[in-house]
């Protein structure tokens, strides 16, 4: 009990000494924030809330297809139900309960485990590497990103995409998930999904990702004027610090780490001071497109009788 809340404690430290920084460098440097010209545009800041919800749905499209390829697809509502209620897990700290979540209800509709963590395993990497190209497009086609990333740096990031495209083929996580499964004597599994539909699925992640990234581009605008030239490494930028406060365990919803690495990012193209009042006003948007998604799968559950929805009745 007492290491679990020592870990606790260590968790929100970290999260807490991120934020203080940057707030620090707000503070600082106020004088510059002063000097930015704000311009709260409602039409634009609408029209982007719309098109970044919208990307949640191609993102699920992309769920639907690994399950429909693995055999495991669930009907179109309750897939929609599924994916979205398992998304609440990203604000618990550990992201497993965004994986257990959808477990959970897949398993309780008598799908294989197995199947179950291929499809789990399939999602996570597509969303990635999905993220990791457009990153590394957004530095390749804007001549300031070399500034982040130079020759051989930029050449072990591209080397680990391709090491994470060859983790996708399907052959290869079969051998994988049957050498523990025989080490375990459990019954070997067989992979349903080819190379070609992985491949589909990860081009569906970079769309999701893209649009996503156009609504990204029209908040940042709503706020403060940005060049167009710049919105596919907005989208970069979004994309890689998403994925970061997604692989760090230690962060509810990757709290504090997305913000810290948005800044870093953004400090390319704006003043830091500036940098960080939009990383902020970024999560603070984002929580409420999720949160406002899922309420409304909810309550359209509850109104229609969803046998999935009454699992969360309290």
């Amino acid at each position: 009990m007492i290491r679990l809340h020592y870990k606790i404690l260590l968790k929100w430290t970290i999260v807490t000494a991120i934020f203080f920084f940057l707030g620090k460098m707000v503070w600082e440097n106020w004088v510059q924030v002063k000097e930015v010209p704000f311009t709260l545009r409602w039409t634009p800041l609408i029209i982007a809330t719309l098109i970044f919800a919208f990307s949640y749905f191609i993102q699920l499209w992309a769920w639907y297809l690994i399950t429909l390829r693995l055999g495991i697809v669930l009907s179109l509502r309750e897939t929609l139900e599924s994916w979205f209620y398992s998304q609440l897990g990203k604000y618990l700290p550990g992201k497993v309960w965004l994986l257990l979540g959808r477990f959970y209800l897949y398993e309780s509709k008598g799908k294989s485990k197995k199947i179950i963590s291929a499809a789990l395993y399939y999602e996570m990497v597509t969303i990635i590497l999905a993220g990791g190209i457009i990153f590394v497009s957004s530095l390749v086609l804007l001549k300031e990103g070399f500034l982040l990333f130079r020759g051989e740096q930029l050449g072990w990031i591209i080397f680990s995409l391709l090491i994470i495209l060859v983790f996708l083929h399907p052959r290869f996580l079969q051998k994988i998930m049957n050498g523990f499964l025989v080490a375990f004597k459990k019954e070997t599994i067989t992979l349903s999904l080819s190379y070609p539909d992985v491949l589909g699925i990860l081009c569906i992640c970079m769309l999701s990702w893209l649009i996503g990234g156009v609504g990204f581009y029209l908040f940042v605008d709503s706020i403060t004027p940005v060049p167009s030239e710049h919105f596919l490494f907005l989208t970069g930028a979004l994309a890689v610090s998403s994925i970061l406060g997604l692989i760090a365990v230690f962060a509810p919803a990757g709290l504090g780490v997305r913000e810290g690495a948005l800044v870093y990012l953004l400090t390319q193209l704006i003043p830091a001071p500036l940098a960080v009042i939009l990383s902020v006003s970024t999560r603070l948007w984002m929580t409420l497109v999720e949160i406002g998604l899922i309420g409304v799968v909810y309550f359209g559950g509850k109104i229609l009788g969803s046998p999935i929805g009454k699992k969360y009745d309290v």
